[in-house]
């Protein structure tokens, strides 16, 4: 199968999902038509989700089974040999986890970010010492610190090149978990107040009791197909895909209706400042 060592994209999701509807209309089954073109159904299954690249090839074959038009199977090769944006997630740097770059590919395409800290900074909000901080506390090697930093410096930047729609939940432990210097940290909360008032960014700290605190999660929306969830780990990542990330949408309108307000957020932040800086 062409392009199957090559990883998903949002417009791979879109086009399996597309793919997948024109099995079930057809009315076969994974194992039928993954027999009939000679592939194992997980690749299939897989292919489906958008879990892999999907290439002009891979189109063809199975136009064939669904017996398409040619002017339907046409347009859906076009579609799958589009170009597709690259950046430098797609030869991730010795030290960067491919899951890391699998997730800056996603942020590319993403057209709303949200995300739920309860314990530390976010990532696309982290300052230079705090993200060296996290990593040192995470157990991440000292030869591969530079080129995480690198790309979460990276990462950034999609805060800065174009129109963005992101909003950080905050537990309130995160505002007084400090993980470095006293400066260090003081300057970290300062940037959060700075990025909280920027267009597209919206900071709030949830103060209230919650059972989401068990766990961070970052939940991202695309134009034209299903949400990605990212779950991080201490030594790995997972991806949610499709109905796997109901609850997270659910649970965001969860997080709007008990996080502080903008201003509040900004005044609960000044003060944590003032007491680091009292405490220090």
């Amino acid at each position: 199968m062409g392009g199957k060592h090559r990883p998903g994209t949002p417009r791979d999701r879109a086009l399996g999902a597309e793919l997948r509807a024109l099995r079930e209309q057809a009315g076969k089954s994974l194992s039928e038509v993954a027999s009939a073109i000679r592939w194992n159904v997980s690749t299939l299954s897989r292919l489906e989700r958008g879990q892999r690249h999907i290439s002009p090839d891979a189109v063809h074959s199975l136009a064939a089974v669904y017996a398409l038009p040619d002017e339907r199977r046409d347009e859906l090769m076009a579609r799958a040999g589009e170009p597709v944006a690259l950046g430098w997630w797609d030869r991730p740097p010795a030290g960067v986890t491919s899951s890391l770059g699998a997730l800056a590919s996603y942020e590319h395409e993403a057209v709303r970010l949200v995300d739920w800290s309860p314990g530390i900074i976010p990532g696309l909000l982290q300052t230079k010492e705090y993200s060296i901080a996290v990593m040192r506390d995470w157990g991440v090697p000292e030869g591969d610190i530079n080129a995480r930093l690198g790309a979460r410096l990276q990462r950034q930047e999609l805060l800065n090149q174009r129109e963005i729609d992101y909003t950080a939940f905050i537990g309130v432990a995160a505002l007084d978990n400090r993980l470095c210097g006293s400066d260090d940290f003081v300057r970290q909360l300062r940037h959060l107040i700075r990025m909280s008032h920027r267009d597209g960014i919206t900071v709030r700290v949830v103060t209230a009791p919650t059972s989401f605190a068990l766990g961070s999660w970052y939940l991202l929306h695309f134009a034209d197909t299903g949400c990605v969830v990212h779950l991080e780990h201490l030594r790995s990542a997972t991806f949610l895909f499709d109905r796997e990330t109901d609850a997270y949408v659910e649970a965001v309108t969860r997080l709007d209706a008990i996080a502080l307000s903008i201003v509040d957020t900004r005044d609960t932040i000044e003060a944590m400042i003032e007491k680091h800086i009292v405490g220090s």
